[in-house]
């Protein structure tokens, strides 16, 4: 059983964004991806470094704003890489934002639906 198939965003969530921003809710998406882009960016470069201060605080990031849209996996995700480099923990950093990332891109896909 994949994970493919499954929504990757809370539908009731997607509603009430696209009840409450009307034609502004493409905005919110353009601008969704663009954040998330460059803060998987600039993770990627403190996970290389270990650089714990900025993995904590990107990670924290996107954990709100993915966790706004309803995209709750992912937050969930994002909550573990910063909880990691909350603790200065480099143990699974590389593993956690490879799976962050893959989510965060089937997230993408799902909301250039909508």
């Amino acid at each position: 059983m994949g994970t493919s198939a499954r929504a990757k965003i809370d539908a009731a969530m997607m509603v009430q964004l696209k009840d409450l921003l009307g034609e502004r809710f493409g905005e919110l998406v353009l601008r969704y991806i663009q954040d998330g882009e460059r803060r998987i960016s600039l993770l990627h470069s403190a996970v290389a470094a270990q650089d714990f201060v900025v993995v904590h605080a990107e990670s924290h990031g996107l954990k709100g704003s993915s966790r706004n849209i309803g995209a709750n996996t992912l937050g969930n995700l994002c909550g573990d890489l910063e909880q990691l480099g909350k603790d200065h923990n480099a143990g699974g950093m590389q593993a956690l934002l490879a799976a962050v990332e893959q989510e965060f891109a089937a997230v993408c896909a799902e909301l250039k639906t909508h």
